[in-house]
């Protein structure tokens, strides 16, 4: 199906969606009328309990369509006076795509670009173009680079892109508040959910095609305006960028957050990671093969390899000369411009952030995250002379993290393991102070019953004899555990792996077959 019969279908759907909602509404009414007249107003009563919601949530959905709050971006506005080069660059371009230019570009923190036209009618009246530019996308751009992608933006506009790409957006925004406001347990509820489920289906994946074709599009646009290689590098570069800037807020901009702190040149520290020899390798790993996300039929945009694919089987088209400096020279004043679009982004809780210099930032950060671990290492009143002293006391063990596990060698994880369980269980068995002397004694005075299982309880008719009968396999069970701990603690046994049944006890010789004979004697 072409573009031109997908974009038909979308805006029918789309079209098709008020009528659903008002045959629904409509059908709740007429039942509801009908229930009042010809039923008792207990039933209508409760119908209207389910109804009013189910209406209201759909109705409100309408009035989404035509709305447009929510779209702007937290961003720095730029006008002509205050970047004259870069508007002469959009407006050259725009010429050269065979559109006109925005009426206003904003930079905002985010590495994308973006183009919006805030319409009426339903997108048959546009009232205003806008322009977003990712402030991390002029930091990290060529020239060359950026007029690709910004050809690529108004080959939308060339395209008669956006406006069905703001009217599609709008409608998926309606239906998706249509079904957040369906959520309730009923059945009814459910019933009508299902309904606009399958229809807002339909409509994602017709939309999603017609918006996929309008990126290759759009690239081909761009290809003609600033050449095929400028076209191809920009969607390798915005994936470096992206890799580069989840990094960076990662593992940079934190580094004080705990402290209180964040650093005063947030562009600068980004392009000093963009430029940094060490990276670089994992940069190019990135722009050689780009990752691939995990498709779905709804994704408005194609894979970024397949976006590549089709541009390098279309004809190429040479670049444009002196491309190669950095995109971030068309502005007046790169630096305090780029500084402001990043932290325009900044939640109200960053903004409270003190501002150091890079240096002081890492020092202050780590000094706190080490001050607060030791703190945690040596427990609340804890001193470094303290744990000093566990290490010349031969228990520098007790410091090692208990939340990391050593790994080993299966022979010798099992001894460990089981050795660990035999004595605590052996403690258990004995008591807080007890020997294995002291349970040979209570065997030689006649009350071994004393070391049976308190749980394991005879019947209370059992005579003496009977009762001594019944304790004599749990106190040889007991007594065989005690005395495997105080075996493997003298280091005379181990446990070793057995993968065919339970870890074998084995007693050095040349004692290793007593041990069965002296538990049963």
């Amino acid at each position: 199906m072409k573009t031109s019969w997908r974009a038909l279908v979308a805006v029918a759907l789309l079209a098709g969606f008020p009528a659903l909602v008002f045959l629904v509404v409509g059908g709740l009414a007429v039942t509801e009328y009908f229930f009042f007249r010809h039923h008792s107003g207990i039933l209508a009563i409760k119908l209207a309990v389910v109804a009013l919601p189910v209406s209201y949530a759909l109705l409100r959905a309408l009035f989404a369509i035509e709305r447009t709050r929510g779209d702007a971006l937290p961003g720095v506005p730029v006008t002509r006076a205050a970047e004259p080069a870069l508007w002469a660059l959009v407006e050259e371009l725009a010429v050269a795509v065979g559109t006109r230019p925005p009426d206003t570009i904003t930079l905002v923190s985010e590495v994308n670009a973006g183009v919006l036209e805030r319409t009426g009618w339903l997108g048959l009246r546009v009232r205003r173009r806008e322009m977003f530019i990712g402030a991390q996308l002029l930091a990290g751009l060529r020239h060359d680079q950026l007029c690709a992608l910004l050809g690529h933006e108004l080959g939308h506009y060339s395209n008669r892109d956006t406006r069905l790409a703001g009217l599609t957006y709008r409608g998926r925004r309606s239906i998706e508040r249509a079904l957040a406001g369906l959520s309730g347990d009923g059945w009814f509820e459910g019933l009508v959910r299902k309904l606009f489920v399958l229809y807002a289906k339909l409509y994602f994946a017709v939309s999603a095609a017609v918006c996929r074709r309008q990126e290759l599009a759009a690239d081909a646009a761009a290809a003609r305006v600033a050449g095929t290689a400028a076209m191809t590098g920009v969607l390798r570069e915005v994936e470096v960028l992206d890799v580069a800037w989840d990094f960076y807020a990662d593992r940079y901009l934190s580094i004080g957050w705990d402290a209180g702190y964040l650093p005063d040149r947030l562009a600068g520290g980004f392009a000093a990671l963009l430029a940094d020899e060490t990276r670089a390798e994992g940069f190019d790993q990135v722009r050689r093969n780009p990752p691939v996300k995990e498709e779905s039929r709804y994704a408005t945009h194609p894979p970024t390899p397949e976006r590549i694919a089709a541009l390098e089987a279309l004809p190429e088209v040479p670049g444009r000369s002196g491309g190669d400096h950095p995109a971030s020279e068309i502005l007046r004043d790169p630096g305090p411009t780029l500084e402001a679009a990043l932290a325009a982004d900044l939640s109200d809780k960053a903004k409270r952030k003190q501002r150091t210099d890079w240096n002081r930032l890492v020092d202050v950060g780590v000094r706190h995250t080490v001050t607060r671990e030791a703190a945690r290492i040596l427990g609340p009143d804890g001193t470094i002379a303290q744990a000093l002293d566990r290490i010349d006391a031969g228990r520098a063990a007790e410091l090692a993290d208990p939340e990391r596990k050593q790994r080993t060698d299966w022979n010798r994880l099992v001894d460990v393991g089981v050795r660990h369980t035999v004595t605590r269980e052996a403690a258990r068995i004995l008591g807080p102070d007890g020997t294995i002397a002291q349970a040979l004694d209570r065997i030689d005075a006649g009350r071994a019953a004393e070391l049976a299982d308190p749980e394991r309880k005879p019947p209370s008719s059992a005579g003496p004899r009977a009762q001594r009968e019944f304790a004599a396999p749990s106190v040889r069970e007991r007594l065989s555990i005690v005395v495997q701990a105080y075996l493997a603690e003298a280091e005379v046994a181990h446990w070793k792996l057995s993968w065919s049944g339970p870890p074998e006890f084995v007693v050095d010789e040349p004692h290793g077959g007593e041990l069965t004979a002296a538990l049963d004697s």
